[in-house]
């Protein structure tokens, strides 16, 4: 998984702006001009609000996680979709208990869904549904090649399916839990950490082709964790990135690993995630400019890849119990 681009509220005027660090181009906040409810399409006019997070692959069609919601019944039917070579895996946030689903023309399903709801539905097929209870849904539109990598990173066959039809939906607190944890991200776009959108999106892969594919992972011995010089490594390329941003592929690939057993191996010789890591060392880098320069908190937030005070403000405090002003004015003590 490479690239992530990030668009924000569908009603957001501000312009394209880019965020330094990107490997192949850069991070871009984007208008989409369509979104997809459920399994079918609708104009973000008539949703209250859609945020969305790409992770592109050059060449190929991109991985899409959005966070949608309508507070009000009525929406209707949805619009014309395009036949994609993809799965969208959907679930519901609140209960979902009012709609018609067709698949290429033929009535799907029209069950009420609790939530916590899942299901998967190919995008080779045509949908359309018509809408007539309010709804929050999160949806992973997973290509096939984030599939493929997920297979070929374990030495397994290819995933030639997901299955997990509407009409066939369950509850998943796994898959709920994951998109979940996604939300924080998708809310504030400006904010994101690379490294844990990618961890995130792989296991939320890897969870689908286990649980509703073929998948299947073998248990291997424990190879234990990182060489002394893949510590090295993977330590001074994010140091170097403190302020920007870098992705597991990048990392693993500079240790001459897959990125599952790159994750793995990080995680048991470190102690914590390449992401968790990355945000404590741009804690402490920033607690010595505190200490050793004039900078404003701003500009240390800046310097340190925050998108501005408020959020270095926050993340600081919720790791160090108090806040960057607070904290500076007990060292001048």
């Amino acid at each position: 998984m490479s690239l992530i681009e990030i668009s924000g509220p569908r009603n957001a005027s501000a312009p394209e702006a880019t965020i330094a660090g990107s490997v192949s181009a850069p991070h871009s906040y984007r208008r989409h001009a369509r979104a997809n409810v459920v399994v079918a399409q609708t104009s973000p006019q008539r949703i209250d609000f859609c945020r969305s997070l790409t992770i592109k692959s050059p060449g190929q069609d991109d991985f899409v996680i959005t966070h949608m919601r309508r507070s009000k019944p009525g929406h209707g039917m949805t619009e014309s979709q395009a036949r994609v070579e993809a799965y969208t895996a959907c679930v519901h946030l609140d209960d979902f208990t009012a709609y018609d689903v067709w698949c290429d023309e033929r009535h799907d399903s029209s069950r009420a869904l609790r939530a916590g709801t899942i299901h998967i539905n190919d995008m080779r097929q045509v949908w359309r549904a018509d809408i007539r209870c309010p709804f929050q849904v999160v949806n992973f539109q997973l290509p096939q090649w984030a599939l493929d990598e997920i297979a070929d990173e374990h030495g397994a066959p290819p995933v030639e399916e997901l299955h997990c039809p509407m009409n066939l939906a369950r509850v998943d607190d796994v898959f709920r839990n994951l998109a979940l944890a996604l939300l924080p991200a998708l809310a504030r776009p400006d904010q994101t950490n690379r490294l844990f959108v990618d961890h995130a999106a792989r296991a939320v892969t890897t969870h689908l082709a286990r649980t509703y594919g073929s998948l299947r992972l073998q248990k291997t011995p424990d190879r234990g964790g990182l060489a002394p010089w893949q510590v090295r490594r993977a330590k001074d390329l994010l140091y170097a990135n403190l302020s920007a941003s870098l992705g597991m592929a990048e990392l693993a690939g500079a240790c001459r690993l897959s990125v599952s057993r790159f994750s793995q191996a990080f995680k048991q010789t470190v102690g914590c995630p390449p992401h968790q890591w990355l945000m404590m060392q741009r804690i402490e880098r920033a607690k010595e400019l505190i200490l050793n320069t004039d900078q404003s908190l701003s500009e240390i937030a800046l310097a340190m890849g925050f998108a501005d005070q408020s959020h270095f403000t926050r993340v600081f405090s919720q790791r160090v119990r108090v806040s960057p002003a607070a904290w500076r004015r007990a060292q001048e003590r």
